[in-house]
């Protein structure tokens, strides 16, 4: 049986990471759920600031996963994604890497990177603007960066979320991931098929959760929770 790499181990030791953000989202939703059985607006309201900032974490961690996928990209490669303080910007720099596996000419390679840019974005960009300020300690009141003034945008933005935004964003970004996963494990060998098998599926597969997930609501939610015990 041959021995695992340093690499192999370390992406395996790091995996644990989100394991324990996938145990504390279930943890939270529970306590979400409840919140919502008893009417506790005000607990729901702490619930799912605390549901977003396991969301960010989750997708922290998730970029670092795949940065360090065994055989991936070079030590280099790694440094220069990681290094970045931005986290939109590390997913661009991740992207853009995975990208230059695949060396061919016309429009396809532009446009594809562009529609996976805009994913990461719709999903990364206002969640993260939004965890910046809860982190500190902007949780009713958010204000702009240098803290002088109010932030108008972002409090819409903070009033609107709730779980059923939350459970659809981190069903969307495994699907996004795996897109990324499968251009980092492509080589030219097998004409980068770990891509195309990755690419065209997972797309469909999210346009299937935003198209299900269009007519679900918080109250909707609440009334089906009551006429069910807890932990049913």
């Amino acid at each position: 049986m041959p021995s695992i790499t340093p690499d192999q181990q370390f992406h395996k030791n790091f995996k644990k990471n989100l394991s324990i953000l996938e145990s504390a989202r279930k943890e939270i939703n529970s306590s979400i759920n409840d919140a919502l059985r008893r009417d506790d607006d005000h607990s729901l309201k702490i619930y799912t600031n605390l549901y977003l900032l396991i969301y960010t974490s989750w997708t922290e961690a998730l970029l670092v996963k795949l940065v360090h996928t065994p055989s991936g990209f070079s030590d280099d490669e790694k440094s220069k994604i990681l290094k970045d303080k931005n986290i939109l910007n590390k997913w661009d720099k991740c992207l853009n890497t995975a990208f230059k596996k695949i060396i061919k000419s016309g429009s396809e390679i532009p446009n594809k990177k562009k529609k996976i840019k805009k994913l990461i974005d719709n999903y990364i960009r206002t969640q993260a603007n939004i965890r910046n300020k809860i982190a500190h300690g902007q949780w009713e009141y958010p204000l702009y960066s240098k803290n002088m003034s109010h932030d108008p945008e972002i409090l819409i933005y903070m009033k609107s979320i709730d779980v059923i935004q939350i459970d659809t964003w981190f069903e969307i970004f495994s699907e996004i991931s795996e897109i990324i996963r499968g251009l980092i494990d492509s080589r030219e060998k097998n004409n980068h098929l770990a891509h195309y098998n990755q690419y065209y599926n997972k797309l469909v597969n999210i346009q299937t959760i935003i198209d299900k997930r269009k007519g679900w609501n918080i109250e909707e939610k609440r009334r089906k929770l009551k006429l069910k015990p807890r932990g049913k």
